[in-house]
């Protein structure tokens, strides 16, 4: 018989309630937040634009902005003096808008500040002129401002680099240069803008020569730079070859010289700085579950000169010591296309099983897109598997895992916008002849948003996982295969693997009622994780978190019967990764289980 603690929603509202009222008071806006006495802001501002509402709002919302990042403003401390300062941004930003005749004033009433505005009418383009040479104005598609148009700032700064892009992609100018001349017409409300593209001989690349490699080969570099001898000569495919050197992270550094023209022909030398190929690294941890850990690995980017990569990694705590060691060969036959081959060695002692494993295998990774990568590879893994209360059993697992990852994130370690989805579909085979046969499949989606103009840039961060393994009964996946949930990268609150179906076991004394075993693991998935992450300088920040998840017997992961644990913790922001220190409370002691009252965490990187 299975048994399984069920624990009803209902119970975190409260919870989850504070959380959302922590979140809504530390965002508020500096504007809305003045009354605190923790928040130093401005003083509040009203702007008045009689019949032009949209106007009016524009001229807020920009000011608004200027606020945030104007350390000038900080100097003052009387309404009246940045009344005074502020009413020259405003005129500024009148005149960006095509307004020349606007006037500002200004008046400060209980410290509130009121900006009356008149604009005055608008200047219009009256003439409209590209000076640009007649053989490159073939194909050329104009620019978006036309004779009638609001003289906008914006919008001829936009003409000018749409005018670069143009010449930068069909002309081979040695340099493109465009600047604009605007005449303004006050006594016709008017002005003449005239683009000017500076005088700029063509030429054609000749030798491409690369300076400064120690170890990277020369010839594995040329095939990513994308320009060859002969090809019309362009910044931008410089520096576009500039960046795809930096990406294959062998390059420290790069800058590159352009020769004098001869005959239409220049050279191009890339002066490069190779970066130090091996790292070396410690770490240590502890969690309340699983106690101290500590971890060491080593790397090397540049094994055989092109890019190839070595990882060795172990990590030891009281109940897992890992041994793992990866070969990365970069744009395996194609530019878009990674191979890699690790092999692990592990031993695990958990209260509900012990293992031993080595795995080897191999996987395939393709870039269907930037933000979007396929995988393909086979796995090998040989394990010693002992539940409570049963036999050793010994497995030959051959899998093929498939995957497909969509990551639209800014940073790996630590997001604080766009979101991510990864699926793996995973058959396992026992070449044993067991007849075991099984079919895992994963799937965890985040999402982070970031408020970046309120106060503390509070994220907010998603986690949903979902688990199903099909095509055979529970207790016939070995132990170390099912899933579990609880712990640090699960539910923070409840002990590593201690949520889950659990059997009655026989009484150990006659007369004594039976007793539960440990987690046993099951077929079925789920969990969910809500953070809010706030920054209150720029290496300390702090984070609210609510865990839920549970595993289940039956393959089908469900979101309503879960059990739930929070808590806070401080995160310490060094230049690789944050370093983060959780406390977790178990919003439900479970009878006849020994929940703890709180967990511990320490660990580098975010909780996901």
């Amino acid at each position: 018989m299975i048994i399984d603690h069920r624990f009803s929603a209902l119970r975190i509202f409260p919870v989850f309630l504070l959380h959302v009222l922590l979140l809504a008071l530390l965002a508020l806006p500096a504007s809305d937040a003045c009354g605190l006495p923790f928040f130093d802001s401005l003083p509040k501002f009203k702007i008045r634009v009689s019949e032009d509402r949209k106007l009016q709002d524009w001229l807020r919302e920009q000011l608004e902005e200027q606020r945030k990042g104007n350390s000038a403003l900080k100097a003052y401390h009387d309404p009246l003096d940045v009344a005074r300062y502020e009413r020259g941004t405003l005129e500024k930003l009148l005149r960006s808008r095509g307004y020349y005749d606007g006037r500002v004033r200004q008046t400060v009433n209980d410290g509130e500040i009121l900006y009356r505005v008149v604009p005055g009418p608008v200047y219009r383009i009256k003439s409209l002129s590209i000076s640009m040479p007649e053989h490159l104005r073939a194909g050329f598609p104009g620019v978006g401002l036309q004779v009638g148009d609001p003289l906008e700032a914006q919008k001829v700064q936009d003409d000018v680099s749409t005018i670069e892009t143009y010449l930068g992609e069909h002309a081979c100018l040695l340099n493109v240069e465009v600047d604009y001349k605007a005449t303004v017409i006050h006594s016709e409300h008017a002005a003449r803008l005239e683009y000017r593209v500076a005088p700029s001989p063509e030429v054609h690349i000749g030798e491409i020569y690369m300076e400064g490699l120690e170890t990277v080969r020369e010839s594995y570099l040329r095939k990513r730079l994308n320009i060859e001898p002969g090809d019309c000569f362009s910044r931008r495919k410089l520096d576009a070859a500039r960046l795809r050197l930096l990406r294959t992270n062998l390059i420290a550094g790069i800058n590159s010289e352009v020769s004098e023209p001869d005959n239409g022909i220049v050279n191009v030398t890339f002066l490069l700085i190779e970066r130090n190929h091996r790292t070396i690294r410690l770490g240590v941890g502890y969690t309340s579950d699983e106690g101290a850990g500590l971890s060491a690995g080593w790397e090397h980017r540049n094994v055989l000169g092109r890019g190839e990569k070595i990882e060795v990694e172990t990590r030891f705590n009281e109940v897992k010591q890992l041994l793992k060691g990866a070969l990365i060969v970069p744009r395996f036959f194609r530019d878009d296309q990674d191979f890699s081959f690790t092999a692990e060695a592990s031993n695990e002692e958990r209260d509900s099983y012990a293992a031993e494993s080595i795995t080897v295998g191999g996987l395939v990774s393709r870039r269907h897109t930037r933000n979007r990568t396929f995988s393909v590879g086979t796995e090998l893994k040989f394990s010693e598997v002992q539940e409570e209360g049963e036999q050793k059993e010994n497995y030959s697992l051959l899998s093929f895992p498939l995957g497909v990852k969509i990551d639209t994130t800014d940073n790996l370690l630590d997001a604080r916008r766009g979101a991510t989805a990864a699926l793996e579909v995973k058959p396992y085979l026992d070449l044993k002849g067991s007849g075991t046969r099984f079919v895992k499949n994963t799937l965890v989606m985040t999402g982070y948003l970031t408020a970046e103009e309120w106060r503390f840039d509070p994220t907010l961060a998603v986690r949903v996982k979902a688990g199903s393994i099909s095509g055979i009964d529970n207790l016939d996946i070995p132990a170390d295969e099912r899933f579990y949930a609880g712990g640090g990268g699960s539910v923070r609150g409840y002990a590593y693997q201690a949520l889950g179906p659990r059997r009655l076991l026989e009484p150990k004394n006659p007369g004594d009622p039976p007793r539960l075993s440990d987690p046993i693991g099951g077929r079925g998935l789920s969990e969910i994780s809500l953070e809010g992450r706030f920054r209150f300088t720029e290496t300390w920040g702090g984070v609210f978190f609510l865990d839920g998840g549970n595993a289940y017997e039956e393959p089908r992961p469900s979101f309503d019967d879960l059990y739930w644990g929070a808590g806070f913790g401080v995160r310490y922001m060094t230049s690789f990764a944050p370093l983060r220190f959780d406390i977790a409370f178990p919003l439900e002691k479970r009878k006849g289980l020994d929940d703890s009252d709180y967990q511990v965490y320490v660990s580098l990187g975010q909780a996901f």
